[in-house]
This record gives structure tokens, C-alpha cells and sequence, in this order.
């Protein structure tokens, strides 16, 4: 079964008020830094979720990372695949983490982080994004379609790691974390 990495990186940033996807860690971008990750685990595609010039744009607006999710799966180039879903607000994840998912036999994510998620393509899920995102009263979190998907939550010891980074105040901090230097 393929393999695919998808980056969640849709969001309006607001709160942090730069694009999160261009914010640098040792000159290297989150967005660079989430497709090293995911080459890292053995994506042999990945496909980003950015409403931006040369990415995959949202089918339907403001619809979250859901919305990002079932746009993605219309520019899939094979099927069946294991989708690797990560968010771009992410600066401690690890390879180890998302190995860790990928272990798993099915669906599969953190207990207290629903992101990032690995889930197989399947038919039954387009369905269940196109539903809940095309009904007014649709659950559109992600932990919702994870139950859907009867995704298995593990412990992960390094919690920290599954930490996003919304403001300058977070992402410093994520920063000091790592050891290194604005």
C-alpha cells in the first residue's frame, strides 16, 4: 500500500500573525521541516493543503483541516493508500511519532492530539468528509472523523511534541525547546 504524506497548512495564521508554514527553524521552513518528516517515514507522495499559488487549494472555504483533507484526496495520483496527516504548527514533531502511528495496522493517532493521524483512503471516508462538510449541523473536527474511522488512540510519552504553535508566544517557546536560535 502507498504511502502519502499530507500537510495540513490552510489556516489564516491570525492568531500568529505570519504565515506558519514560512516561520524558519535553522533556515529550514515548517513547511520544508513537515516534508522532511514525512520523507523520512517512507512517503513516496506528499500532497499540501495551502491555499496558495502551486499548492492544493481548499474545495470548500473555511472548512478547516477537514476541508483540507477531502481536497487533497481529489489530487491523489494512486489508490489505495495510508495517508500520514500532519499539521504545519508542529516544530517538536519527530519522525519517531509519526513512525510510531504508521506501526499501527489501521487508523491511527495520539490520545489528546488527533493531529497528526494516519487513516487508509477508503471510499467510506470521502464519503464522511463530503457528508460532514456539506451538512450545515456536520461535525467537522478531526477527532469526530477519526471515531468514524475507528482510529486507535496510543500513548505517546513525548507529549510535548504534539504541541501547536498558534502565536509568537508558543512558537518561541517551541523554539527554545528545540535549542536553537531566532
Amino acid at each position: 500500500m502507498q504511502l502519502t504524506g499530507v500537510i495540513i497548512a490552510g489556516g489564516k495564521s491570525s492568531r500568529m500573525g505570519q504565515d506558519k508554514a514560512l516561520l524558519e527553524v535553522a533556515g529550514m521552513t515548517q513547511l520544508e521541516r513537515c516534508q522532511r518528516l514525512l520523507r523520512e517515514v517512507g512517503c513516496a507522495q506528499i500532497r499540501v493543503s495551502r491555499n496558495a499559488d502551486g499548492y492544493i487549494s481548499d474545495r470548500l472555504p473555511n472548512a478547516g483541516p477537514l476541508g483540507g483533507l477531502l481536497s487533497v484526496l481529489h489530487h491523489l495520483d494512486t489508490v489505495p493508500q495510508r495517508l500520514v496527516v500532519v499539521p504545519i504548527d508542529m516544530p517538536l514533531l519527530t519522525a519517531a511519532a509519526l513512525q510510531q502511528l504508521l506501526d499501527q495496522p489501521g487508523a491511527a493517532y495520539f490520545t489528546g492530539s488527533p493531529l497528526p493521524c494516519v487513516v487508509n483512503y477508503s471510499i467510506e471516508l470521502v464519503n464522511y468528509l463530503t457528508q460532514q462538510l456539506c451538512d450545515d449541523s456536520g461535525d467537522r473536527s478531526v477527532r469526530a472523523m477519526l471515531q468514524a474511522m475507528n482510529a486507535q488512540a496510543l500513548a505517546w510519552p513525548y507529549s510535548y511534541q504534539l504541541h501547536n504553535t498558534n502565536t509568537p508566544q508558543q512558537w518561541r517557546r517551541a523554539i527554545e525547546m528545540l535549542g536553537v536560535s531566532l
